[in-house]
């Protein structure tokens, strides 16, 4: 019996799943991260157009509908939560031990409103994605409205994009009834908590060794926690070890060998693309490219850079960190016994503070 179900995991891992995403997704986003890098290559600021290119990922969150209002609504909603998300990160960035407590209260609000709020993935990701960025970065308060502004400008060519392809998708299409947000009254606080807490650890860990830019951490733990059940958790830190092994290869090789700053920003576009085509049919083989492409958008430019093996081995020690803590995270999120046990307690807390206040 064990033996069929180890054929099985096996044969799985070498299956392509059909995307439920429209082919124009990958395209979309790569037009969102190229144009500022291309902006930034002709004006000689890669390093400040690679910020304005990372902003450009808020295009991932374009919803699937016919009505542009609707459409733009959203993308003007998550846009201005990237732009918090990545301001809560630039200024809680001044103090090593206070960053890791208030990067796990943040993360833990942003988990809950997303779910509140019933946003398709990618969810909450991006949002947490951009505030560890954020949080990582050397404390310069002088250059904060300057990274902010960037940062927006990103958003907003990610906003137009998504513009001109809604009109003209909907071109010659009838338009659908306006719908809003969908209310889910009844998000699980504790999953919000445990959240929470795994990117506080995620975090400290960072600093406790003194890592570089230690962002690398809460980003794979919270890439493994978006896991659907213990099982997915287990199997998506083990597809993304894999994937991060491979990709890290390929990372080094474009360090090592590519020194044109065109033809990073022509791998970063590329790479871009190739991710998006893979992400929702096989997880492992899209972090073969996304790591490379993570790194080259983060480390480009950077002192780090200048030497790839340094680079690689740090980020390798980091990425299995985070994925470590997402399991160990994901067996506390989705253990019935814990959750179960919460849930009662928290209902006991909220049935006592209501008499409370009729008193």
């Amino acid at each position: 019996m064990k033996i069929n179900y180890i054929k099985e995991e096996i044969s799985s891992f070498f299956v392509l799943k059909p995307s439920p995403r429209s082919w124009h997704i990958p395209f979309l986003a790569g037009f969102a991260v190229g144009i500022p890098l291309l902006f930034g290559y002709f004006f000689a600021d890669v390093r400040s157009a690679l910020t304005a290119s990372l902003a450009g990922l808020v295009i991932l969150y374009i919803p699937n509908s016919k009505d542009i209002f609707e459409i733009m609504m959203k993308m003007f909603v998550c846009s201005f939560g990237m732009i918090i998300s990545y301001i809560f990160g630039l200024v809680f960035s001044f103090n090593m031990w206070i960053a890791p407590f208030a990067f796990g209260i943040f993360s833990a609000i942003a988990y809950y409103i997303v779910r509140y709020f019933n946003l398709k993935p990618p969810g909450s990701f991006f949002f947490i994605m951009m505030a560890s960025m954020a949080i990582g970065l050397p404390h310069h308060p002088e250059a904060i409205p300057q990274k902010i502004g960037i940062f927006t400008i990103g958003t907003l060519n990610a906003c137009l994009i998504c513009l001109i392809y809604s009109l003209m998708k909907n071109k010659k299409e009838s338009k659908s009834s306006l719908t809003t947000f969908q209310i889910n009254p009844y998000v699980n606080l504790v999953e919000s908590f445990i959240i929470g807490i795994c990117m506080f650890a995620s975090v400290l860990v960072g600093q406790i060794f003194k890592l570089e830019y230690p962002y690398w951490i809460p980003i794979s733990s919270l890439a493994v926690l978006q896991g659907v059940n213990k099982y997915h958790i287990w199997k998506r830190g083990l597809h993304r070890i894999i994937g991060t092994i491979i990709g890290l290869g390929i990372a080094w090789f474009i360090f090592s060998y590519v020194n044109d700053i065109l033809w990073i920003c022509v791998c970063i576009i590329t790479l871009q693309i190739i991710v998006e085509m893979l992400i929702t049919r096989h997880y492992a083989l899209a972090v073969m490219f996304l790591t490379p492409m993570g790194i080259l958008l983060a480390e480009t430019g950077s002192s780090t850079s200048l030497n790839p093996d340094y680079l690689l081995k740090m980020r390798l020690l980091e990425i299995l960190i985070g994925s470590a803590i997402g399991c160990i995270g994901g067996w506390f999120l989705y253990n019935e016994r814990i959750r179960f046990s919460s849930i009662k307690n928290l209902r006991k807390s909220k049935i006592v503070l209501s008499k409370s206040f009729l008193k």
